[in-house]
């Protein structure tokens, strides 16, 4: 099958990127009729919201795609308006991928909302997992229902509260640690600190799992990654997405984490949702590259 399943009409994402780079130097006003604008487009329909204001969040209608946009240049969040639970962007199939090391979790803590993929996913397919999201900014918390998030519930929960503040000081440790927290400028500073990886360590203690989306430039890259490795005593796995504009960072302080390779297997249900064997072996080539990049270690 195809990583990700999902059924709708196919979505050009290279052709969706091209849209909304030129979006940053049109800046067309809400509104604005969009059609015929963008000649490679054809006819897909193509529109533009801001409900908040010019200041806040943006809605671009791609076709069957509906996308939060930040102040004209950050994709925020995807979703087939079609099929509204299909996971459309690489890198939130592999964050899903924690359950290939954590397969039930019973608790999981995220930090970020954005459109609502992440948290859709999880929602569905761990039926007896209780979930909270953390969001800070209220207009992407407002638009929850266009993306099709479910409401609040006994095991459900969006909370409007700063990601920092809520990891050194709500009660209780997640199972999974989810950090998918961007702002219109990138990774806020108050969440690359490394003393933000060391306050999401001691949350999480001995058995939780962190699962980290970074996305900006190389240098960011490897300044990120060391700080994680440094507060989990470098036991941990990053994986570059499908398009190399993100990588997903899996780290625990378990003694039993990293596993072995040839203990990372797939053949978890739910391959509607993300396809576990193609993850599972795209995890196994990066902890074979780590091993061949740090002489004589053998995960």
């Amino acid at each position: 099958m195809t990583d990700g399943g999902g059924v709708g009409p196919s979505i050009d994402l290279e052709l969706f990127h091209d849209m909304v780079f030129d979006l940053r130097f049109d800046r067309p006003a809400p509104g604005s009729n969009l059609e015929g604008r963008f000649q490679r487009a054809g006819n897909i329909p193509i529109a533009l919201d801001a409900p908040f204001g010019e200041t806040g969040p943006m809605l671009f209608r791609f076709g069957d795609m509906l996308s939060l946009l930040f102040d004209w240049t950050t994709v925020q969040s995807g979703m087939r308006i079609s099929d509204p639970d299909h996971l459309l962007f690489d890198y939130t199939r592999m964050m899903m991928g924690f359950r290939l090391f954590r397969p039930a979790p019973r608790k999981i803590e995220m930090i970020g909302l954005g459109g609502g993929s992440l948290a859709k996913a999880c929602y569905r397919c761990l039926p007896q997992c209780d979930i909270t999201v953390v969001e800070i900014d209220p207009a992407v918390i407002d638009l929850r229902e266009q993306f099709h998030i479910p409401p609040d519930d006994d095991r459900f929960r969006v909370i409007c509260a700063d990601g920092l503040d809520y990891i050194l000081s709500a009660p209780g440790a997640p199972d999974i640690l989810i950090l998918d927290g961007f702002d219109s400028r990138g990774l806020p500073p108050a969440l690359s600190e490394r003393s933000f990886y060391d306050s999401c360590r001691d949350r999480l203690g001995r058995n939780g799992l962190l699962v980290a989306n970074l996305c900006d430039n190389a240098m960011a890259f490897t300044t990120l990654e060391r700080r994680i490795g440094a507060s989990f005593e470098n036991r941990t796995i990053v994986v570059p997405a499908e398009n190399g504009g993100n990588r997903v960072v899996f780290a625990s302080i378990d003694p039993a984490f990293p596993p072995a390779r040839q203990t990372v297997r797939g053949h978890l249900p739910d391959t509607d949702v993300v396809d576990y064997d193609a993850k599972a072996r795209r995890i196994v080539r990066a902890l074979a590259r780590a091993s061949l990049e740090v002489p004589g270690t053998e995960h």
